[in-house]
């Protein structure tokens, strides 16, 4: 029974944070500061229990990216936001990996139904106001608890349906595998068909993709970081000198320092997911449901460029990296349960008394 209540009350608890670290920051009365004080000190408590946290190279290259622009920050008139600029990325992927350090495949799958349930609700939230707007009709969105004083485009209304659609794909490919299971002439070739089917859905984006005026834009901002390589340059193609796409964004406004770290950053974050879909000690629904999820943000993050204008929306990307960073690891790495948690420490502390 005891163990039950804790469950219950450790998935109320992560939902609470994960609402409040990204849709808390809507709220005029709540700075990031105070995102900061709620995680800093989970951080602090679940890597005690954890009993040690996995070195992480991806991390480096995001605090380097980060101080860099916090740096320039500092220097060009926006200090006030040097704080958050330099401890928000980082708290935000660690507290993905804390969450899940312990019983990752489980856990990981827990962390990602409450960000989904908290999202979808959300969305909904935001459609519930929306369709009772004028500005509807313009492609424009309400959010919601923000007393109709600020909107989204309709690619940021939809991120808050991905994580719902990432569940059904895992659901359906976990299905397909049950319904296979017994079939070894088809057993063999699950996977192949799986990766055409992905190879085939990435093909049809890029066609569609190249035909809009985003690729265009891409296109312009990925020639001026090589020629204005120091940031800072504007775009003749987009009324607000965006390159529609948040990696390209950061670069155009910070120059390549930030650029290519932040870059390798997500090249590294890629690295982790092949890792996850080799490691044949995760069962499937467990990888499908974190690399669809991680590809449908990270297609919203090339695509638009909303999440560098308003980071709340990058936050939740950056817990599922953390996420993924930690089970891509899972029983690759040989741990006494001792070194684990920290309530192994107090059993062997009390066998010596």
């Amino acid at each position: 029974m005891v163990k039950n209540k804790n469950t219950i009350i450790n998935i109320i608890f992560v939902t609470a944070c994960m609402f409040l670290a990204f849709y808390g920051l809507y709220y005029n009365s709540l700075a990031n500061i105070w995102v900061m004080v709620v995680t800093i000190p989970v951080i602090g408590v679940l890597s005690l229990c954890a009993g040690r946290l996995r070195f992480d190279i991806n991390l480096l290259f995001l605090m380097e990216t980060f101080f860099v622009k916090a740096m320039l920050d500092q220097h060009t008139g926006r200090e006030a936001i040097v704080p958050t600029t330099i401890a928000m990325p980082m708290l935000m992927y660690l507290f993905g990996k804390v969450l899940v350090a312990e019983k990752p495949i489980k856990k990981s799958v827990i962390v990602m139904g409450c960000i989904t349930a908290g999202t979808t609700v959300l969305g909904l939230l935001d459609w519930h106001l929306t369709k009772k707007s004028p500005i509807y009709p313009m492609g424009y969105y309400s959010v919601a608890f923000t007393g109709d004083t600020f909107y989204t485009n309709n690619l940021a209304f939809y991120f808050n349906f991905v994580f719902a659609i990432g569940f059904v794909v895992a659901a359906i490919v976990w299905a397909v595998y049950k319904v296979t299971d017994k079939k070894e002439s088809i057993v063999k070739y699950r996977g192949l068909i799986l990766l055409v089917i992905c190879i085939l859905g990435m093909f049809g984006f890029l066609i569609k993709y190249v035909r809009t005026e985003r690729f265009l834009a891409f296109k312009e901002g990925v020639h001026l970081i090589i020629t204005k390589h120091w940031g800072n340059f504007g775009l003749d193609l987009t009324y607000n000198n965006s390159t529609s796409n948040m990696w390209l964004d950061y670069g155009r406004d910070y120059g390549i320092l930030v650029f290519v770290t932040l870059f390798i950053f997500f090249i590294l974050t890629i690295k982790d997911v092949i890792k996850l879909v080799l490691n044949k000690k995760v069962d499937i629904f467990t990888k499908t449901l974190l690399v669809s999820i991680f590809t449908f943000v990270n297609i919203y993050y090339f695509v638009d460029s909303f999440a560098y204008q308003f980071a709340y929306l990058w936050y939740i990307g950056l817990v599922v990296c953390g996420v993924i960073s930690e089970v891509s690891h899972f029983g690759t790495e040989k741990v006494k349960t001792e070194e684990r948690t920290l309530s192994s420490y107090i059993d062997l502390m009390g066998d010596y008394q």
